[in-house]
């Protein structure tokens, strides 16, 4: 017999059969998987088969309460439902989802007249599961439940090999499950591939109230390791998020897998995302140094932002994000984001971030007006985005400034540095999307979110988070590989700001205070990044005039619609390549992009409508592109394709490759 001590709860695994209680099963819709619900010795379990396969052996159900822990627990009865339904999605990957899905309720009570009654539920899908845990109202809780720690554990059939989130830098990984656990675990999302090239996914869904789970290893050891989160408050009647294991036969599939989104709740009530516009957007932040043949330099500055509208009203880019900066020195509690700036901002050592504020020159003749300015974008059909950070919100009411906000005609704000942890950081990210929602503003948080799950389902205005390292941030960038698995671990949970899109790679680092490292990369796998990110709020990092010096290349940034009929994970292999298709009404964007090393890639058409012939635009590197040494070669050429045909995509060592499929005329 095993104990595993999880905080204030003990939990006791008896492997002898002898003490188990009659096992349930949950079968997915196409009967491939099989969630086994069973109590052992009084502590609740589970296991799941796919295809025939366990991929999770038996292991521990539950959470740890405080103050008085949960007793051993016997089955009450187990509830059976079926669901199905289609679920149209505002924006996103696709433009309808089936949430088809088998779900038990298992209800659970402690011995005794005082016995608390806990439910557990498990949604099983055909390539995914989800367990989460209820507190009834009438279940003996008292008011409140004080959640002390998660049992959860998934304890993987095979030791297989993983990656994992690492915060603001590339996933950790790749290295064996056991490994994983073993160097002080990991985070959601966990990416696992077996020998035979089965896919999972650690995950988290509907992350509204308790604090997001980590994992740790379990006492068990091997390949198991156990969730955890932050002590967190939880009302009775509530539940906890949904712990997640998706299943694919490959990678892409765990790309393109609904569960996430489906298993998060539709909109509240007068919430809509009939408004929200997903769209590509210039950023002041990086552009700000860079010099033009004109004889003009980019500035946190009203020229400066009317250029940059100016372009993106031209190229069909549909938001200008004002990053820190506008409406003061972000780090003073005496800036305050309902107010313009009326001083110089400066950056003296081109080493360091701090900025410095300096006197506005006398008789400033263009002095910074942010409702101004947006009336001036939205003649041009432009959106503006505003960032402020934690202690604006702290130090000037928060739903002033966003009804200000909207009142001014803004489309957003980028939200930086929220200070708070756990549960609050949770409830405080809730709270400021529905305010938003109400004012019809859409949402980017930055530094350090909470973890993506789904909730765009929710909050349809929640359109991008830094959930990732974007390019250039924290005084480093990230190189091809980090990209190549980024996208296969960060880009699961949900759509990510990554900053990709720099055409100028010769030493950008030069004259921009706000690029500290040259980009390792080609022009055209930047442009590629673009549509791989799945993003609501693309964020371009370069100038106008260095999209308009390669305008053939920038073509297909500036036609990317960013809300898709359907996508498509055609080429992938986790931390080396991948190849995306997107359709938007009778088009095709495809894009691949690769790790350190060239290599074609086989694109075949097997998807494209039959009978029609497409004109296909190709962006390609260079024959002699390379992302150290030749960054900026590229080649635009036209060909035509029908369905089941194949386009080999060369890559450069770094590099990338873009196509437009359009109907010929």
């Amino acid at each position: 017999m095993k104990r595993i001590f999880v905080s204030g709860l003990v939990v006791w695994m008896a492997m002898s059969m002898a003490t188990a209680a009659r096992a349930e099963q949950v079968t997915s819709p196409d009967g491939k998987t099989v969630v086994t619900l069973e109590l052992v010795d009084g502590q609740p379990t589970w296991r799941i088969d796919h295809d025939g396969q366990a991929v999770l052996k038996r292991g521990a159900l539950g959470v740890a309460v405080k103050p008085r822990a949960i007793g051993k627990l016997a089955a009450v009865k187990l509830d059976r439902a079926d669901h199905h339904e289609v679920v149209k999605l505002p924006w996103g990957k696709f433009a309808a989802y089936r949430n088809d899905y088998h779900e038990a309720a298992w209800t659970l009570r402690e011995a005794g007249d005082a016995g608390r009654v806990l439910r557990i539920v498990a949604r099983v899908y055909d390539r995914g599961v989800g367990v989460r845990y209820e507190f009834p109202e009438d279940g003996g809780w008292g008011s409140s439940i004080t959640l002390a720690d998660d049992a959860t554990e998934f304890c993987f059939a095979e030791d297989g090999t993983c990656w994992s989130y690492l915060q603001e830098r590339s996933p950790k990984g790749p290295m064996a499950i056991s490994a994983m656990a073993a160097s002080k675990g990991g985070n959601p999302p966990m990416t696992v591939r077996n020998a035979d090239g089965l896919h999972m996914a650690v995950m988290e869904a509907a992350i509204f109230d308790i604090a997001p789970f980590t994992l740790v290893a379990a006492d068990s050891g091997g390949a198991c390791v156990r969730a955890t989160f932050d002590e967190s408050m939880l009302a009775a009647g509530g539940h906890t998020s949904w712990r997640v294991l998706l299943i694919e036969p490959e990678a892409g599939g765990l790309l393109t897998s609904p569960v996430l989104y489906c298993l998060n709740p539709a909109p509240p009530e007068g919430i809509t995302g009939d408004w929200v516009k997903p769209g590509a957007a210039m950023w002041d932040w990086r552009e700000w140094g860079a010099k033009t043949d004109d004889g003009f330099t980019y500035g946190l500055d009203m020229p400066s932002w009317r250029r940059m509208i100016d372009f993106a009203g031209k190229r069909g880019v549909a938001y200008v994000v004002l990053d820190a900066g506008w409406y003061g020195d972000e780090w003073s509690k005496d800036s305050d984001p309902q107010t313009n700036r009326d001083y110089l901002l400066v950056q003296p050592d081109p080493n360091s971030p701090k900025l410095e504020r300096r006197p506005a020159p006398e008789n400033w003749k263009d002095p910074i007006d942010i409702p101004e300015l947006i009336q001036y974008a939205k003649k041009r059909n432009v959106g503006i985005v505003l960032y402020f950070n934690d202690l604006a919100a702290d130090h000037s009411p928060l739903g002033e400034t966003l009804a200000l906000y909207e009142k001014w005609g803004a489309a957003g704000i980028k939200y930086g540095f929220m200070k708070a942890k756990g549960q609050a950081k949770v409830r405080k990210t809730r709270e400021i999307i529905a305010m938003c929602a109400k004012h019809h503003l859409i949402c980017d948080f930055h530094d350090g979110p909470i973890p993506p799950s789904g909730d765009e389902r929710t909050y349809p205005n929640y359109v991008a988070r830094e959930f990732c390292h974007a390019q250039s941030d924290a005084l480093r960038s990230f190189g091809p590989e980090d990209f190549c698995k980024t996208v296969f671990v960060n880009m699961l949970a949900g759509p990510l700001d990554m900053n990709n899109g720099m055409f100028t790679l010769k030493d950008p680092a030069a004259d921009r205070p706000k690029v500290f490292k040259n980009i390792d990369t080609t022009i055209v796998a930047e442009t590629a990044r673009v549509l791989i990110t799945y993003s609501g709020l693309a964020i371009l990092p370069d100038t106008a005039e260095a999209y308009e010096a390669k305008a053939d290349l920038f073509e297909f940034i500036g036609k990317l619609p960013m809300t898709w009929d359907q996508t498509r994970i055609i080429n992938g292999k986790v931390g080396e390549y991948i190849t995306t298709a997107r359709q938007a009404g009778d088009a095709w964007y495809i894009a691949s992009a690769t790790n350190d090393s060239g290599r074609t890639l086989d694109v075949k058409l097997d998807f494209l409508t039959p009978g029609v012939t497409y004109d296909v635009t190709l962006y390609e590197d260079a024959p002699d592109a390379h992302y150290k040494t030749n960054r900026e070669a590229y080649q635009v050429r036209h060909a035509k394709a029908k369905r089941g045909d194949v386009i080999q995509a060369k890559l450069a060592p770094g590099g990338g490759h873009c196509m437009l499929l359009t109907p010929a005329r």
